[in-house]
């Protein structure tokens, strides 16, 4: 599939790295000629120098034959212009990569008016990433699957943890809800598990299931499951405005401490409910002051992730609560997870799941729709939602005489409003949503399963 790429930021490297590695014929489009060389001489794509938005450019770079054209520089009008010319011109799909709070309640209008196909804003999609984490404050992760009618979580297992022991197959005496545990993550090594597996003292598991079991098995299991009723953010960017409105209107106390006054006043006139305060983000003593080990949730959201990696040691040295940071690069992450800062937010990693899984739709148009994709454990995993098609090959056949590829799950079937998890006597059908989990890359389609 050819694929152009606007923007060599952190999006646009990371998108340009994962695109090429599926196969795909990946040209990137960059105005500084020093970035978009790094990125060709580390990745399997071609460039082009210049800007995005100029017709001959685009030209040039093929985008009249592009089957998706992606645009994410920093700049929101340059990313919608760029893709209304793509489209002009040629371009099958249009992605634009748009930040800005000011256009957020007029993407509809944009989209249909300006052909754009998709319109993609990160800030957003983080903050409804944080909520979805606050839900459940013990958890490592947390995501969302058939349409927030299912969970997964990611838990860790402690010493005195009730899980500590167990094998797998007799979960269900402890728990009085179906739940599956489909990965665990032992020091390195990670597992597509069956029923004998014996869970231990400080595995990482993801289980999923609906909401209502996954919340009781979360509480049966011993996770304080506290409720969230106040955070302060640091940093008052784009993210803390969509997630503070979201806070809001779930009536908990924000407080919000930003370093530049003017960002500052404009919170405070957007979010008169919140408490927004202008002072030094990396201040400690300025910090106690405000109260930061009173909230239940501290969030590191400022524009630098050195600060936000101190701020959020600091916060957890002082504050039993929830402490959340977001991340830009992923560098660091390693230092985070030894410092046991397991709550992370990296936008970029959310927006490339949704394109990749946008991308992955494309180019299997005829088959079986991909509807999310969850790429987990530094990407060494993935769990993706297909909806079956009636052309499917796995349709039919008692899932034990399905001849599938090795170390895949078949985790879990949304049967209309039923949820089932099969055995080896069930069959999938036409219609159906399923969950499927495998260490293979590129999956575009249910059929890809069968060897």
């Amino acid at each position: 599939m050819k694929i152009i790429i606007v923007g060599a930021g952190v999006v646009g490297e990371s998108l340009c790295s994962e695109l090429s590695e599926e196969g795909n014929d990946v040209i990137l489009i960059e105005k500084r000629e020093e970035v978009l060389n790094r990125i060709i001489d580390t990745n399997d794509i071609t460039g082009l120098v210049g800007n995005g938005a100029s017709y001959e450019n685009l030209l040039e770079a093929g985008a009249d034959s592009a089957d998706v054209f992606i645009a994410v520089t920093e700049a929101d009008e340059l990313n919608i212009i760029s893709c209304i010319i793509a489209k002009k011109i040629g371009a099958k799909y249009t992605i634009a990569r748009v930040r800005n709070p000011e256009y957020s309640t007029n993407m509809r209008f944009v989209r249909e008016e300006l052909g754009i196909s998709m319109m993609i804003n990160p800030e957003a999609e983080a903050a409804k990433s944080i909520i979805s984490k606050l839900k459940f404050p013990n958890a490592i992760s947390v995501d969302s699957i058939f349409s927030n009618r299912a969970n997964i979580l990611e838990l860790e297992i402690t010493k005195e943890s009730s899980l500590n022991g167990v094998m797998l197959k007799n979960l269900g005496n402890i728990s009085s809800d179906k739940i599956i545990v489909f990965v665990v993550k032992r020091g390195d090594d990670i597992f597509i598990p069956t029923g004998n597996f014996i869970l231990s003292e400080n595995d990482s598991i993801y289980v999923t299931g609906t909401n209502g079991a996954i919340t009781k098995f979360y509480n049966e299991m011993g996770y304080e499951n506290k409720n969230i009723d106040s955070a302060m953010l640091v940093g008052g960017g784009t993210i803390s405005h969509y997630l503070t409105e979201r806070l809001l209107n779930n009536k908990k106390k924000v407080k919000i401490i930003e370093s530049d006054r003017e960002k500052a006043e404009k919170l405070s006139r957007s979010y008169p409910e919140a408490v927004v305060i202008y002072g030094e983000e990396t201040d400690q003593e300025f910090l106690v002051s405000e109260g930061i080990k009173n909230y239940d949730a501290v969030l590191a959201l400022t524009d630098k992730d050195e600060e936000n990696v101190v701020i959020s040691m600091f916060a957890k040295s002082i504050n039993s609560g929830k402490i959340m940071i977001k991340m830009s690069r992923t560098l660091l992450l390693p230092v985070l997870d030894e410092k046991g800062l397991y709550s992370i937010i990296v936008p970029k990693k959310i927006i490339s799941d949704i394109i990749i899984r946008v991308v992955r739709s494309k180019i299997n148009a005829k088959g079986s729709k991909m509807n999310t994709l969850h790429r987990l454990v530094e990407n060494r995993i993935e769990a993706i939602v297909f909806e079956v098609s009636s052309q499917s090959k796995v349709t039919s056949i008692p899932i034990k005489d399905l001849k599938v590829i090795p170390n895949l799950l078949i985790t879990c079937i949304l049967r209309g409003e039923e949820m089932i998890y099969p055995g080896g006597n069930d069959i999938i059908q036409e219609k159906d949503k399923v969950m499927i989990v495998t260490f293979r890359k590129a999956i575009e389609d249910i059929d890809d399963i069968l060897m």
